[in-house]
C-alpha cells in the first residue's frame, strides 16, 4: 500500500493579532472576574474600581466619547480578523520538481542568498539585495560604476542561471534592477 504524498506545510495564518487581542481579552476579563467577586465577597466595588464602575453606570451610551471608543475598537476587531484570516505566503519553496514521490524544498531566504551570491559575483557589482516572491525573484543591484547597463545585464544573467540551478517551482524569472552608489 502507498503512503500518500503530503503538499508542503503552508506557513499558518497571521496569529500575531489573535494572540494580541486574546491577550488583552485574557486582562479585562482577569480584572472584571477579580472585581465582581470582591463585590460578592465584601458588598462594595473594590477603592480603585468603584469611580470606574460609578462612572460607567451613569454614561449615556450615545455619548460622542462611546462612540468614538466603539469605533475605534470596531476597527480595530475588523483589521485583526482580517489579517488572522488572510493566510501568509509559503515559507519553503518546492525545488527540482519531478515525477519521484515526494518533494524537495528550501526555504524562501534560502533561495535568495543563493541569487544573492551569484549575483555578487558578477564583475561591477557592489552589493545586492535579493528578495523572493511568489512568481518572480526581485533583485537589487549596487554598482560604483558610470556604465550601468552592461553590470545589470550580466546581473540579470546571473540571477537566471542561479534561478535554473533550483528550478523553483512557481517562480518563473527575476526582475534585476540597477542603482549607482558612490
Amino acid at each position: 500500500m502507498k503512503t500518500p504524498v503530503q503538499n508542503l506545510i503552508q506557513r499558518p495564518s497571521r496569529s500575531l493579532p489573535v494572540i494580541a487581542l486574546a491577550l488583552l481579552l485574557l486582562i479585562v476579563g482577569g480584572l472584571g472576574i477579580w472585581a465582581l467577586g470582591n463585590r460578592l465577597l465584601n458588598g462594595v466595588w473594590p477603592d480603585g474600581t468603584s469611580s470606574a464602575v460609578s462612572g460607567l453606570g451613569s454614561t449615556i451610551i450615545g455619548a460622542p466619547a462611546i462612540i468614538a471608543v466603539a469605533c475605534i475598537v470596531t476597527v480595530c476587531s475588523l483589521f485583526m480578523i482580517l489579517l488572522a484570516l488572510w493566510p501568509g505566503a509559503p515559507e519553503r519553496t518546492e525545488v527540482l520538481a519531478d515525477n519521484i514521490p515526494g518533494q524537495t524544498a528550501i526555504s524562501r531566504r534560502d533561495l535568495a542568498r543563493l541569487v544573492q551570491t551569484h549575483v555578487e559575483r558578477v564583475d561591477g557589482v557592489h552589493s545586492a539585495k535579493v528578495r523572493v516572491r511568489r512568481t518572480r525573484v526581485n533583485v537589487i543591484v549596487f554598482s560604483v560604476l558610470d556604465d550601468l547597463e552592461p553590470v545589470r545585464q550580466a546581473a540579470q544573467k546571473a540571477a537566471e542561471q542561479a534561478i535554473q540551478t533550483l528550478k523553483p517551482v512557481g517562480t518563473a524569472h527575476s526582475r534585476v534592477r540597477i542603482q549607482h552608489t558612490s
